[in-house]
């Protein structure tokens, strides 16, 4: 019910009124005039049923305006509420916004440093690496002819004194496929030295497959020692896991230059050995009287010192049999006798010079006195 029609219903209540009051004064009496004010008595009836009916319709209405204010003062403080948490909210995300946007430019900042690290790291490894090849190029170069010329000047040696060849004088019967680096004539046979030149990334496929060709060329060959020398620099050496081969009835050695000089000291007294059918007769007597003499003292200090040793076991079996309180005691102080050792400079000393025992000896034996 809106505020027009209450104003309206009043209305035709006073106009009702009106009329009632008019209608008395002029027709008391009057049957016409009795039922028309019966009939505006009912509608005004009606109408104050009406005007109740409206009154309570608008205090429901202000009922529900009361609550409908109350509930909107909720909801204003409620959006108030909400604005401040949406406001709280907006700034919390801004700064995790900016704290992500910071957290992404320092990722961005240590992923370029790091980037650039790498690729200083690289650099220096390529450099590394590229310094290195040359310096292995550089070696591998200048190997072969330092290894012929280390050969060259051992042979020159007295101790050593070897009958040489390089690759450019060889003997005869060396041509075609078969050129060593370096030769030494040795018991009638010539020892190959063959200095061994590669870029490869793996050194010991390549020491393999020239084992192989090299065993191949040499197979057959009358004249060729059967002990057969590769040379490569001493850094190489150490990324060979192999270095020893027997290929087709050959020994092949792996070595490097540090090694040749006693490889050359051995094969000379090798050959020394060998050539003790061609000594003197009267020196190859004497070496062999030696030797029998050796062998004579050494055959008769065995045995000295079986009997001896078998004669205190001996001893000790009958001390321990005699008194078995007496044998317990002894054991007991023997355990606790400390171990008799020899004083290595005297050892060597004694050993070094059969003359400092004799001396030693002649002391025990012929005592000088201490009186002066």
């Amino acid at each position: 019910m809106t505020l027009t029609n209450i104003l309206l219903a009043v209305s035709l209540v006073g106009i009702a009124i009106v009329l009632v009051k008019s209608f008395r004064t002029r027709g008391e009496g009057d049957p016409l005039l009795q039922a028309e004010l019966d009939r505006r008595k009912e509608e005004i009836g009606e109408l104050k049923n009406k005007i109740d009916e409206i009154k309570s319709e608008n205090n429901e209405l202000r009922g529900k305006g009361k609550q409908l204010s109350a509930d909107y003062m909720k909801m204003q403080a409620r959006n108030e509420e909400l604005s401040t948490q949406v406001a709280e909210y907006k700034t919390a995300q801004k700064q995790r916004e900016k704290d992500q946007q910071q957290a992404l430019s320092q990722l961005d900042s240590v992923k370029k440093s790091l980037e650039d690290e790498k690729m200083r790291v690289r650099r220096e490894d390529e450099e590394r690496m590229r310094r290195e090849e040359e310096e292995r190029d550089r070696m591998w170069a200048e190997h072969e002819i330092s290894v012929v010329s280390l050969l060259t000047d051992l042979c020159k040696k007295p101790q050593h004194a070897f009958s040489s060849y390089d690759n450019t004088n060889l003997p005869e019967g060396f041509h075609g496929n078969l050129k060593p680096d370096f030769l030494i004539e040795f018991l009638e046979h010539y020892v190959i030295f063959d200095a061994k030149i590669s870029k490869a990334a793996n050194l010991q496929v390549y020491i393999d497959d020239q084992v192989k060709k090299t065993a191949s060329k040499v197979k057959g060959k009358e004249g060729i020692y059967p002990r057969i020398f590769l040379v490569v620099p001493t850094s190489a050496i150490s990324e060979l896991k192999k270095t020893y081969y027997y290929e087709d009835g050959f020994h092949f050695y792996v070595v490097s230059p540090e090694a040749l000089a006693p490889i050359l000291a051995s094969l000379k007294h090798i050959e020394s050995y060998e050539t003790i059918e061609g000594w003197d007769p009267q020196e190859r007597e004497a070496i062999v009287d030696l030797i029998t003499q050796f062998d004579y003292h050494i055959s008769l200090r065995n045995f000295a010192e079986y009997q001896l040793m078998q004669h205190g076991i001996d001893t000790l079996e009958k001390t321990q049999a005699a008194d078995t309180e007496l044998a317990k005691e002894v054991a007991i102080r023997k355990a606790k006798m400390r171990t008799l050792n020899f004083k290595t400079a005297d050892q060597k000393a004694f050993v070094s010079n059969p003359e400092l025992l004799r001396q030693k000896l002649l002391e025990l034996t012929e005592p000088q006195s201490k009186m002066k």
